[in-house]
């Protein structure tokens, strides 16, 4: 929703922007003296961030990949692990029964929320049983009908959370390490209103609302009496809202923000100046098709219309043109995982003759219209793309976001997006972004899609590369993404304040608590 990898923000802007693209109660967690007195300069940290990671209000479901930003303010009860990988954190034990339908999540012990309730398993029952809500995108694959359906939780005492699946889910502990395994505490969950201007959560900060500006500037300040405090380096993290990636980079090495997403554009320039930079591969930049079933645009319900798209890209133009460096591509993986195809780069390449002929037997051999909201970042984008389109008959009209709002709503509103796509685990992202996330708000199905997502679930080795391999081809193949290029996320930061940044395995961004002091 580049994103920001520092802060998660960058999906709030992927939410807005890639989708877009396409595009009274006083709390405990509202507090300047939570921190008990003011950082000094070398115990904050300042991060830039390329969107507004709460613009939807402080409910960590209602976004997807936004774990960065939440999580300095929320636990989770799973978290990621430097190499990628998923630990308890909340949840101190977990066991699956011997068919994978049954998770049962022991919970930590003496946890409390910023507003003085304290973790139980009610309150992690009540979180979860939100999960029909269809405004809480982080639940939508959890949801009855979902990739990882849930069909019960149940809470037998206060430290054991039980949860049964509609079909095995042999990995689903990874799905509780985002957004969705972050537990808002039961007051949060009781007033709607209040969580929406303010976190209720049992994270290592609170927000501090007398240092922060809604949709510019978030400062969190460090939670006394935090069980996990020792994990984080900092008293205070400040998130400022920076869209334009020159401006994002001028913070960044005149020494305005100590760590920053960098665009591939500004990233030679932040390099000239000694900043930091640390780079990760992966990253697939595609249109999403939202209206599978043709319901804003009709053309977009007929697989070969998406297809005629496919084809009628560009790519290498694009790449030359916009985005040196990076690599054309029409696979919907990266391509150092498993189940890339490099003949999907030939079998979906450039053909404009194949665009137009796909599109006559459609039914659409006169073309047809449709309207994409763009923002800032994905706008010169987009036009290159529009003009490719027109030479095949295709007529994208352009709408600039007027409002966030405006941005977030495209995912429902318009038929295609744009988005930077990292895959840190293609099973958890299929299940939880595009079967079952925010780009399938209209719950379309594909058979073909769930196969081998579930078989790619449960196997290993050679047989798990095979289930990748079609997973990936049919995601290029019946268009529910549209593959533009490979690019690699950029983090800068500040050499003298800051240790050089990790990533946890593929995932573009680094863990808040990874983030530590030059010295």
């Amino acid at each position: 929703m580049n994103r920001f990898k520092l802060s998660s923000a960058r999906n709030s802007v992927l939410l807005a922007t890639a989708v877009a693209l396409a595009s009274t109660g006083v709390t405990a967690c509202s507090s300047s003296s939570a921190s008990g007195s003011s950082a000094s300069a070398s115990d904050t940290l300042t991060v830039g961030m390329d969107g507004d990671s709460a613009a939807n209000g402080y409910d960590p479901a209602k976004y997807t990949e936004m774990r960065q930003f939440f999580e300095s303010v929320y636990d989770s009860l799973f978290v990621k692990t430097a190499d990628g990988g998923v630990k308890p954190s909340l949840a101190t034990k977990f066991a699956y029964n011997k068919d994978k339908t049954q998770l049962t999540l022991t919970l930590r012990k003496g946890v409390t929320f910023a507003d003085g309730s304290t973790l139980t398993a009610a309150v992690v029952k009540k979180n979860l049983d939100r999960r029909n809500d269809a405004a809480l995108v982080a639940y939508g694959n959890m949801a009855k009908g979902g990739q990882a359906e849930i069909k019960q939780v149940t809470a037998p005492d206060d430290q054991t959370v039980v949860l049964t699946f509609a079909k095995a889910q042999p990995t689903f502990q990874e799905q509780l390490a985002s957004d969705a395994g972050m537990i808002v505490s039961a007051k949060g969950l009781a007033d709607s209103k209040a969580l929406g201007v303010a976190p209720y959560g049992s994270g290592p900060y609170t927000l501090d609302k007398s240092g922060s500006v809604k949709g510019s500037k978030y400062t969190m300040v460090r939670r006394k009496g935090y069980w996990n405090s020792a994990a984080f380096a900092y008293d205070t993290v400040v998130y400022r809202a920076l869209p334009d990636p020159q401006a994002r980079a001028n913070a960044l090495v005149s020494g305005q923000v100590d760590v920053a997403a960098v665009a591939g554009s500004t990233s030679s320039f932040v390099k000239s100046r000694g900043t930091g930079l640390s780079s990760l591969g992966g990253t697939v930049v595609t249109l999403p098709v939202f209206d599978k079933k043709g319901t804003v645009s009709k053309p977009f319900g007929d697989e070969r219309v998406r297809q005629a798209i496919q084809v009628a890209v560009n790519r290498q133009d694009l790449v030359s043109g916009l985005h040196k460096g990076d690599k054309p591509t029409s696979n919907a993986f990266p391509s150092s995982f498993d189940g890339y195809d490099a003949s999907l780069n030939t079998t979906w390449g450039y053909n404009p003759a194949k665009a137009k002929k796909l599109l006559s037997e459609a039914g659409y051999a006169k073309g047809f219209s449709f309207t994409v909201i763009t923002s800032q970042a994905n706008q010169t984008d987009l036009e290159a793309i529009q003009k490719q389109l027109k030479a095949v008959g295709i007529d994208m009209k352009l709408k600039a976001a007027a409002s966030t709002e405006e941005a977030f709503a495209a995912v429902n509103t318009t038929p295609l997006g744009y988005l930077a796509f990292n895959w840190p685990e293609p099973v958890v992202a299929m299940q939880a972004v595009v079967l079952g996330g925010f780009l399938n708000t209209q719950k379309a199905t594909d058979k073909q899609l769930t196969e081998y997502t579930d078989a790619a679930a449960g196997a290993t080795g050679a047989k798990r590369t095979e289930a990748l391999t079609k997973l990936n081809t049919r995601l290029v193949e019946a268009g529910w993404l549209i593959p533009l290029y490979e690019s690699y996320s950029y983090a800068g930061y500040n050499t003298k304040k800051v240790k050089p940044l990790t990533f946890a395995g593929n995932d573009a961004y680094p863990l808040l608590s990874s983030i530590k002091p030059a010295s």
